[in-house]
């Protein structure tokens, strides 16, 4: 219960606290932290890599470019179009694997399938980005390869190094460090809302009301569609990994693609999907502690 509080706190502090996006320098260290606590448990082998995550990867960029060219076709203004695809592009969040551990899923098919993520879909941008912009996003190449390296393949490699040197004690060292990394998601979802509340703040005055209401509906509609598909391409067996991966976004990441390129339209989308994606993650993490309190309760023995 108080870590469901906590996170309804800090969720609110960010947005009413717009002034905490300053603590964004931060986050890259929140995010290296959670992730090497869970890589440190990851099942480094061939056989991590499944099928599925081919599946949530083709439809991560096939989403993206059907709801861009739906919305063209029913004569949406393109700017709409737009932050449509650039919310539904978005690679997997790097805290996408902490949830999935969280809710008990597999950190092992979480964990590869971030890393296949961005490094996929950040090869993809380059030649995508032109279709949908009309202009080139080479220019941006160097700092999407960086962003890529700090955020998956620099914790990717710690955790692999140490597992190397330490063995089992590098797999112990993450169990113990994995309930930790819940607070430190909290915090970095104050610092996202704060984020994302400036983002408002600072460009009121350029977009009609009307426009960030219609930005906020598309981005609520594919935060449903995303986490949905997912479920049904994971099947039984990995629904919530996939639901994960197709639905939690990195949208940091999309929304300085957006700006670099030049269209901050563009970056209204994965700014406000941030929104969408933690408060239902939120509420996946409060059903899922109430079901584990429930099997832990022993049932009551009738009256005699």
């Amino acid at each position: 219960m108080l870590r469901t509080v906590l996170l309804v706190l800090c969720f609110a502090l960010g947005w009413f606290c717009p002034w905490l996006s300053a603590l964004r320098p931060l986050m890259p260290v929140c995010l290296v932290y959670m992730l090497v606590a869970v890589f440190l448990r990851m099942d480094f082998t061939p056989r991590a890599i499944d099928w599925r995550h081919g599946a949530v990867l083709a439809a991560n960029l096939a989403t993206a470019f059907a709801v861009w060219g739906g919305l063209l076709l029913c004569g949406v203004p393109e700017r709409f179009a737009q932050a449509a695809f650039f919310t539904a592009v978005t690679p997997t969040a790097s805290a996408a694997p902490v949830i999935i551990n969280l809710l008990g899923g597999s950190v092992t098919f979480g964990s590869m399938g971030f890393l296949l993520g961005a490094l996929v879909v950040s090869a993809a941008f380059p030649l995508a980005i032109p279709v949908v912009l009309h202009q080139s996003a080479w220019a941006a190449l160097p700092a999407i390869l960086a962003r890529v390296c700090l955020v998956a393949l620099l914790p990717f490699a710690i955790a692999l190094l140490l597992r190397r040197r330490f063995g089992e004690r590098a797999r112990a060292w993450g169990r113990r460090l994995t309930p930790s990394t819940l607070y430190v998601w909290i915090v970095l979802v104050a610092i996202i809302a704060a984020s994302a509340s400036r983002t408002l703040e600072e460009h009121a005055a350029d977009y009609p009301r009307a426009d960030i209401l219609w930005v906020l509906l598309i981005d609520f509609l594919l935060c449903v569609s995303l986490f949905a598909l997912g479920a049904l391409l994971g099947g039984p067996r990995h629904r919530r990994e996939c639901s994960q991966l197709l639905g939690q976004k990195n949208t940091s990441y999309t929304v300085y693609l957006a700006f670099a390129c030049g269209a901050p339209f563009a970056a209204l989308g994965p700014a406000f999907y941030v929104f969408f994606h933690n408060a239902w993650n939120g509420l996946q993490l409060i059903a899922h502690e109430r079901r584990c309190r429930r099997a832990a309760t022993p049932p009551s023995s009738p009256p005699a």
